[in-house]
């Protein structure tokens, strides 16, 4: 289930990233650190928070991260609770119990699509010294999950329900 990252709405791209974020392999300052590319003092979160930078800790644990996941869900009007495991995460998302089966590609989209919004602003703090706010980051989620999901499948139409 967890090597299900190769989808044909996703580009290759996003799936690699989705793989190497499922097996600890992205470039967050604790791996830089074990590769010895940066130095064991400089491991803080980039977010400013005063963490420790792991994929964990990023995607699931920094508060606008995690805001992001809550808004995610809300958008899509079911309740969760979150494991701490990316892996465990990724199940739960993607193959969300009473939902039925053919959903499971879309939940997948918009998780992947997560992952994208939630990296690039990494990056763009990172190495533009940017910050988007939240608002931002969860229309981004969605418009991309909308466009992916368009252009695989030409009459896939999005159904606005209550906000």
């Amino acid at each position: 289930m967890v090597d299900d990252v190769w989808q044909k709405h996703i580009s290759s791209k996003v799936s690699v990233l989705v793989w190497r974020l499922l097996r600890n392999r992205l470039p967050t300052k604790d791996n830089l650190v074990r590769r010895q590319v940066i130095h064991i003092t400089d491991t803080v979160c980039i977010t400013g928070c005063g963490g420790l930078e792991t994929s964990s800790h990023l995607f699931l644990h920094y508060d606008i991260f995690s805001s992001l996941w809550y808004h995610v869900w809300r958008w899509l009007h079911i309740s969760s609770v979150s494991p701490g495991n990316l892996r465990q995460y990724f199940i739960q998302f993607t193959s969300i119990a009473g939902l039925p089966r053919f959903s499971h590609t879309f939940m997948k989209v918009i998780w992947f699509a997560s992952v994208w919004v939630i990296w690039k602003e990494r990056n763009n703090r990172v190495f533009q010294n940017t910050v988007t706010i939240l608002s931002v980051l969860v229309e981004q989620v969605k418009l991309i999950s909308f466009l992916w999901l368009k252009s695989k499948q030409v009459n896939f139409a999005y159904k606005r329900g209550r906000e």
